[in-house]
């Protein structure tokens, strides 16, 4: 498979979703993925649960993807500049350092998706 190329024709890594994790599931699995999450780095009151979040290979890295509420200084989330009905997010990577089959409950999240 070629490497894919940004829009100045630099190499950037091949990604490839390994697990999706949609609003629906976090309201389902909570507990699990909180823990999961803050042992993979995140603070789950950070991570919105919408848009979701993914699980994937970029290159030889394993990342979770998700948004990220934007804070004020006084640690209220912010509302989205750019639509105001809705909280302001910017999208965040981290590495994934314990794999979701490794949380009672959420194994099935991964069987989702080819491995």
């Amino acid at each position: 498979m070629p490497q894919a190329k940004d829009s100045k024709g630099a190499k950037t890594p091949t990604r490839r979703v390994l697990a999706t994790i949609t609003a629906d599931d976090v309201a389902e699995q909570r507990a699990a993925l909180c823990a999961w999450a803050k042992d993979n780095g995140l603070a789950p009151e950070d991570v919105a649960a919408s848009p979701g979040l993914t699980v994937e290979k970029r290159g030889r890295r394993t990342v979770i993807v998700y948004a990220e509420f934007q804070r004020d200084d006084q640690g209220r989330i912010m509302t989205d500049p750019a639509d105001p009905s809705s909280a302001w997010t910017i999208p965040r990577t981290a590495p994934l350092v314990g794999p979701l089959a490794s949380y009672e409950g959420l194994d099935g999240l991964a069987d989702r998706h080819d491995q």
